[in-house]
């Protein structure tokens, strides 16, 4: 058996530790949601002394989470599905057409990720367009906000694509939309989803982009209902766990699932090989 040097050692420690920070908050919510009010103040893992199913009855009944489920998905389905479909054309057209054009777009989209999000300005163009306050507009900045990301990772992953199935399929007789559709979109599949999991988590999960151009309460989101839901229960701490194990349950089941770990595993590897 191989010996661990000093520095696999100390890496694995730091990596244990980083899971702890995310796993140990993760656990403490979800076995406070089950506990009684004065359990679940004391903020610590021990299991509780009687399950208490009825704190979710309580959430569901009183909150709006279910509200924000629905509000949350109709933002995050389309904007997912539109940045991710955009984001595998464009990489694709910019890998396989190296001109001047497609560089210039390769570029244009670096500089798109080091943009900040101008409140103020994106405000009063809403305004100007009679807009503001639709889901529509809230799509329409998360799909630019998401964009940049997918663009560039689609375009790491493509340039490891072999030419050869390229030129294999036109030899076939498929042009170029043919081509990408029908034989690049398959080879795709891991970028592709490890795309669709991080973008619909981050828009999922995203609070201040909903609170600022919905300006609505029938229109809130799951992280808006959640905070809502905590400035009316912020010392029933049992019914907070609950909506927020309520709220992330969605995204948990999506990266948890076995065959999407695989794809995203695969997606993060193979978009770092350089062909």
């Amino acid at each position: 058996m191989k010996k661990r040097t000093k520095g696999e050692i100390i890496l694995s420690i730091l990596l244990i530790m980083l899971a702890l920070i995310y796993v140990v908050p993760f656990l403490m919510m979800i076995l406070g949601s089950f506990k009684s009010q004065s359990e679940a103040a004391m903020f610590n893992l021990e299991l509780p002394k009687q399950w208490l199913i009825s704190n979710y009855t309580h959430v569901l009944e009183s909150g709006k989470i279910l509200l924000g489920y629905v509000n949350s998905a109709i933002i995050t389905i389309p904007v997912t599905v539109l940045s991710v479909l955009f984001g595998a054309v464009a990489g694709i057209v910019i890998s396989r057409r190296n001109d001047r054009v497609t560089r210039s777009l390769y570029y244009y989209f670096i500089f798109g990720l080091t943009l900040t999000l101008q409140i103020a300005s994106i405000f009063f163009l809403l305004k100007a367009l009679n807009i503001y306050g639709t889901f529509f507009s809230v799509i329409c900045i998360f799909i630019s906000l998401r964009i940049p990301f997918t663009v560039m990772t689609f375009c790491s992953f493509v340039k490891g694509v072999p030419r050869d199935i390229d030129e294999a399929a036109i030899i076939d007789g498929c042009n170029f939309w043919q081509m990408t559709f029908r034989v690049l979109f398959p080879v795709l599949k891991p970028i592709m989803v490890t795309n669709i999991v991080i973008t619909a988590i981050d828009v999922w999960n995203n609070f201040m982009i909903p609170l600022f151009y919905l300006g609505s309460s029938k229109k809130a989101t799951v992280a808006m209902s959640i905070y809502s839901f905590f400035g009316r229960y912020n010392r029933d701490w049992q019914y907070v766990f609950g909506a927020l194990t309520l709220a992330v349950l969605p995204m948990l089941i999506l990266f948890l699932h076995r065959f999407l770990q695989k794809q995203i595993v695969a997606g993060m590897t193979s978009g770092a090989v350089k062909g």
